[in-house]
Parts: structure tokens; sequence; C-alpha cells
């Protein structure tokens, strides 16, 4: 069909919108859209195909944002559904997908994911458990749509000693903290700073809710944070076994390469699991 020009006109304008949200929320979040954090996530997800040995496995990339691990995936030829709770996102998102990859997206509505028992060979998800209020629910979810033999990979999460004393890691955060001068800037390229989303928020973390975050961060806390001891038994009473376990630091692009893989050889705070559903 010869699709009259002010269509033309309008697809390429939604594109160049998408591309400038999608990169807006890209720089926004320097500490996983950089080359030293991507290039981490590249090789942990060919170590997991390795690992799974499935052809074109079915991928479910649970709270998939703009596509973080969707179109890594999709890029290795896997069949990937991406969910998440915005609707705006997974637009976002399904306007990045390269021609020819297969993706499917899924908008999350409730606690339920509402896809079918077992019907995925992998099920990921990248810096997420922590925007659940019920994170514990959402394992049992991923571990419910896991095929037996399958694959669940979490990434992205603090650790254990990222809340535990540790002189070398409280070094690290001091030398990568970004300055109010530096947030400022940050603020005004981003174009928060002229939202009233950004006023709502400061109003509320001054006078009503001091852990308030827009983004929806809750178990970020000393005393309120992802506990992994409650992770594993979920996992193991959902039939699911951790068979990997890394601790990183997470790169700060505040600071210098040379100075993060000197601090990263001293400490850690972030961590990513495989985890293999049994047969039953």
């Amino acid at each position: 069909m010869n699709w009259p020009a002010s269509v033309h006109e309008d697809v390429k304008r939604n594109a160049r919108t998408h591309d400038r949200l999608a990169r807006g929320y890209d720089t926004k979040h320097a500490e996983i859209y950089n080359p030293l954090e991507q290039g981490r996530l590249e090789a942990t997800i060919d170590d997991l195909l390795r690992l799974l040995q499935i052809n074109s496995p079915e991928v479910l990339d649970f709270g998939a944002g703009t596509g973080n691990l969707t179109l890594k995936f999709a890029r290795r030829g896997c069949r990937v559904t991406a969910a998440d709770v915005s609707s705006r996102s997974l637009e976002l998102l399904r306007s990045r997908v390269p021609s020819g990859r297969s993706v499917a997206v899924e908008l999350l509505t409730g606690n339920r994911i509402p896809l079918a028992d077992a019907s995925f060979d992998i099920v990921a998800t990248y810096s997420v458990l922590h925007h659940v209020p019920e994170y514990l629910q959402s394992i049992r979810e991923m571990a419910r749509v896991l095929r037996p033999g399958g694959l669940l990979y979490i990434d992205h999460e603090f650790n254990p000693a990222a809340w535990e004393p540790n002189e070398s890691l409280r070094a690290y955060r001091e030398l990568t903290k970004l300055s109010r001068l530096a947030h400022l800037r940050q603020l005004v390229n981003t174009g928060e700073l002229f939202t009233s989303e950004f006023v709502k928020t400061a109003f509320i973390k001054a006078f009503v809710n001091r852990r308030y975050e827009r983004e929806g961060d809750l178990h970020v806390w000393p005393d309120d944070h992802i506990e992994w001891d409650k992770v594993e038994a979920t996992l193991r009473e959902a039939g699911v076994v951790i068979v990997r376990s890394c601790d990183y630091l997470l790169f700060q692009p505040r600071g210098l390469v040379t100075a993060y893989r000197t601090y990263a050889g001293l400490c850690n705070d972030t961590r990513y699991v495989f985890a293999r559903k049994g047969q039953g």
C-alpha cells in the first residue's frame, strides 16, 4: 500500500520521540548504560545461554523496561516476551526491536504473571526486584512460568556485602559520589528539573516520606533490602536451585576505570544468580 506522506512523517516523528525518551532514560541510568556494565551483561548472557544449551530458547524478560535485556536476547536469536508494568516503556521497547527479531510484549497489571505455567526456557530479570513490593511472590511467579530444566536469571541486586561495614566499599562510594552540581546538571540535561513530577517528588521527600523515589525504588535501605537467604529459600520451595552465584562491584561511571578495577579486587556490592528448575 502507498501510504500518504503525512503518515510517513508521523512515523518518523514518533520514532524520533521514542529515541529521545530512550536516550533520556539511558542517560539517567549511567550506572547501567555504560560500556563496562553493558559488556559484563553481554558476557553474562552468553554464559547463561551456553549453560542452557537450547537453540532459539523462549525467554521471558520480567520487568523489561526499555529493553536492556530483551534486545540482547533477541540479537542472539532468542524468542523473547518482554513484560513490564509500564505501557510507555513497552512502546519504547517495541520501537527499538530490530527488523526480523522475535519479540512480544506483555503488560503486567497485578501480582500474577498473565502467562501459562512452564512457558519459558529462561526467565530473566535485571534491576527489578528492589522495585517490587512483594518481590518473593514475583520470584514464585517466575519459577511457575519456567519450564523444567530451564534457567532463572536474576541480576543487578545489592548483595549482603552492600549493607555491611567495609572500608574499601565506603571509599569507592565516596570516590564516585554524585556532587550536587553534577546532579543538577543531570536534571537539566534529562529535562527532569522542569517537570511537575520532579516538583512532586521533591515535595514528598521533604515533607511526607524521605524514602519516596519516583521510579519506585523500595528495597534499597539498610533496614529494607533484598534478602538473599529468603530468595534462596523461596526458590528451593519452588523446586529451583541456584547453580551459579556471582558477587561483583557495580561500576559507577563517575569514577575512573583504573580505580574501579582496583576496588573491584577489594570489595563488591551487587549479585547475579543462575538457578535451574528441577525436572519434576
